[in-house]
């Protein structure tokens, strides 16, 4: 009877740890894998959002080929910041903020104070319109 009840036991304890870890199974999150076509439409939403914005602060053609040269900096400094795993998150984000002051001093000396501004106010713009869909 004592070896009934303690296989009972274990069996109820075996059935309740592998019920629990395929609740656990279920609920993680699934790895985002997007597709060449999606990854394309993104890129070209991207460009297009970039154009409004310049057609709407009034960027010219030159000034937008220089802006496009420090968003590339931009890119490519954000993307070594992540790599380097020797920075703790608040190294990260001070380094990342004193960056971006720069080169945001930079884009207000080559397209002004107020085509910055409407720059900046279109991006916000853009950026709610996608969160809002």
């Amino acid at each position: 009877m004592k070896h009934l009840l303690t296989t009972i036991i274990a069996v109820g304890f075996t059935i309740t740890g592998i019920h629990a870890q395929d609740q656990v199974t279920l609920k993680a999150p699934q790895e985002k894998t997007a597709s060449k076509d999606d990854k394309a439409a993104a890129k070209a939403k991207k460009e297009s959002d970039l154009l409004d914005a310049f057609k709407t602060a009034g960027v010219t053609d030159t000034d937008q080929q220089k802006v496009r040269v420090i968003m590339d900096e931009n890119a490519a400094f954000v993307k070594t910041l992540k790599a380097d795993t020797s920075l703790s998150d608040e190294d990260r984000k001070a380094k990342n903020k004193e960056y971006y002051n720069v080169s945001n001093g930079k884009l207000k000396e080559i397209i002004g104070e107020e085509k910055y501004k409407a720059f900046k106010d279109a991006q916000k713009a853009q950026k709610e319109a996608a969160k809002a869909n």
